[in-house]
This record gives structure tokens, C-alpha cells and sequence, in this order.
């Protein structure tokens, strides 16, 4: 279990994760060359997302749609049920990186953060299942400097609010570009084995998001199931569960419990109205504007 928060951390060591730069993209340190060349599954899903849009939430529905495993929710981390696969780094009890991915029995549920050029290409091609979800980049962008205060993990030339939104509108952080992340997905939105998701309209109607998922997946979900998922699922729930909101990272680093915010927050769209500038909106709105000429339109929360 992870250490109560008002304990001392002081003797925890204040440790980020490594990164890298490959094809131009910012990532975690991790085996992308073994990961563009593995062989998938025809029955992996894979939950993908620009970090910060709904990625934990979508998981643990993926999870529940896929087993109805309530009891295993309860009692075992979502990272280590559903691995995320572009993180090695031996410091983090669950960022193993490919190998423990490949011994996984199917079907296969995992997470990556992976622009789509990067994915494996047998899953590029069709053999395994992705579900996307894309978020308003307003939020996105609050959501990820709160995570990165909390966690301790921000990099220095993104340390100030200012900076990190530079370093996302001006595609140098993490994972971004945004827009090319969002848009290599959405331009194939009608591949057979993509499933995009919006994460406003997720939080908006749960069970229809619940619905649609297990129609994808192939699965037959009772009333009773979607209402237990959907439950579950809650924000305050989710928050308060320690196999998801994140709080084992207290077990062996520092965590900036100083802070107002957490790994899980407030679980709704339009809290960027509570840290952005109406400067920083205008800078976020030019990439708004790069999505909307493809026909990716996000709501104005």
C-alpha cells in the first residue's frame, strides 16, 4: 500500500523519468525499435492517447468491459493489468518495458502514449484493436503541467506554467506535437480496428461510451454490468482508488504534496479556465484550428 500522505518523504529520492528523442519525438527512455517491429495479436486492445486525455478512466472501462474482474480491479494496479509499453525504466515498479508485454496471456490490454507512426506495424496494419481518445488540448495542456508538479517530473526548461505551454504549443514536450499525435489517429478514424473516442463526450454519458467500447470489442454487457462499470468508473471513485489514482509512486520517490493537485482531479472538462491565461487559450487555439481544418472539432468547454 502506498505511504499515507502526510508522511516525510524526505528521504525519497526526487527521481524523473529518463527521456530521448527519436523521429523528432520527445519520449520516455524505452525499446521503440523492438516495439515498431513486434508481433501483435488479433485480440490485443490497445488504449492510446496523448498523455492528460482520459487515458486512466478509458483503461479501467476497457478492463471491466473486457473481464467483469471486479475483484482483481480492487486488489491490483491498473499498471500492472494493463502495462504501459513505451516506459522502461527499472526505477518504476511497472515500467518494464517490452519483455513482460510479450509474456502477457491473451487477450492483451495495453497502454501507450505512441504517436500512431511509432505503434508496432503489424498493429498499424490491422492485427490487434486501438482505442483513441482526444481531448480538449486546453485541458490537456493544464492537466499535464498539474501531473508534472505532483509527480516531480517536470524537465527544466518546461519548469514554469509559461515555459511548458511554449514547449507544448511549440511541439517540444512530451509526446507532442499535439496536433500530429491527434490527427494521425483521427485520419483513420475509419479503419476497421480504430475506435475514436472524445474524452467530453465520455465523461458526459458513461454507459453509451461503455456500450459503444464492448460493440468494438466484440463484448455483451447486461444493464446491471454497464451500471456496476459506470459506477466503478466514478471520478470520486476513481480518485479515492488506490490500485488507479497513482499514489504507489509515494512508496519509492518524492511527491510534491505541497501541491494542489493530484494524479486524478476533478475528472470534468473546462478546469483550464482556472490556469490559462487568456494569452496562453489564444496560443492553444492556433493548434485547435490546425484539427478543425481536418475535421476534428473539440468542444468549447
Amino acid at each position: 500500500m502506498a505511504q499515507n500522505e502526510n508522511s516525510s518523504d524526505a528521504q525519497k529520492p526526487n527521481i524523473k523519468m529518463k527521456r530521448k528523442v527519436y523521429k523528432a519525438i520527445v519520449m520516455m527512455e524505452n525499446e521503440i525499435e523492438e516495439i515498431e517491429e513486434m508481433d501483435t495479436r488479433e485480440d490485443d486492445v490497445w488504449v492510446c492517447t496523448f498523455p492528460r486525455s482520459g487515458t486512466t478512466l478509458t483503461q479501467e472501462m476497457v478492463y471491466l468491459i473486457q473481464t467483469l474482474d471486479f475483484e482483481t480491479a480492487k486488489r491490483m494496479q491498473l499498471d500492472e493489468r494493463f502495462p504501459i509499453i513505451d516506459f522502461k525504466d527499472d526505477r518504476y515498479p511497472y515500467f518494464k518495458g517490452i519483455q513482460p508485454i510479450k509474456d502477457m496471456r491473451s487477450p492483451r490490454m495495453i497502454k501507450s502514449h505512441l504517436h500512431h507512426f511509432l505503434l508496432p506495424r503489424q498493429l498499424r496494419e490491422g492485427k490487434g484493436r486501438i482505442i483513441y481518445i482526444a481531448r480538449n488540448p486546453k485541458d490537456v495542456a493544464t492537466s499535464f503541467y498539474k501531473l508534472g508538479v505532483y509527480g516531480s517530473e517536470l524537465v527544466e526548461e518546461h519548469k514554469t506554467f509559461d515555459q511548458f505551454i511554449d514547449g507544448f504549443v511549440n511541439g517540444t514536450e512530451y509526446a507532442c506535437p499535439w496536433t500530429r499525435h491527434v490527427l494521425e489517429y483521427w485520419e483513420r478514424r475509419n479503419d476497421g480496428n480504430i475506435l475514436f473516442l472524445k474524452y467530453e463526450e465520455i465523461v458526459r454519458d458513461k454507459p453509451s461510451t461503455i456500450r459503444q467500447i464492448a460493440d468494438f470489442l466484440g463484448r455483451e454487457l447486461s444493464s446491471k454490468d454497464v451500471d456496476r462499470i459506470v459506477e466503478h468508473c466514478h471520478v470520486d471513485n476513481m480518485r479515492n482508488n488506490p490500485m488507479v489514482n497513482g499514489s504507489y509512486w509515494n512508496d519509492f520517490k518524492h511527491m510534491n504534496f505541497q501541491s494542489d493537485w493530484r494524479f486524478i482531479n476533478q475528472g470534468r472538462p473546462g478546469t483550464w479556465h482556472e490556469k490559462l491565461t487568456p494569452e496562453q487559450s489564444k496560443m492553444i487555439d492556433s493548434l485547435i484550428k490546425v484539427t478543425e481544418k481536418s475535421g476534428l472539432f473539440f468542444e468549447q468547454t
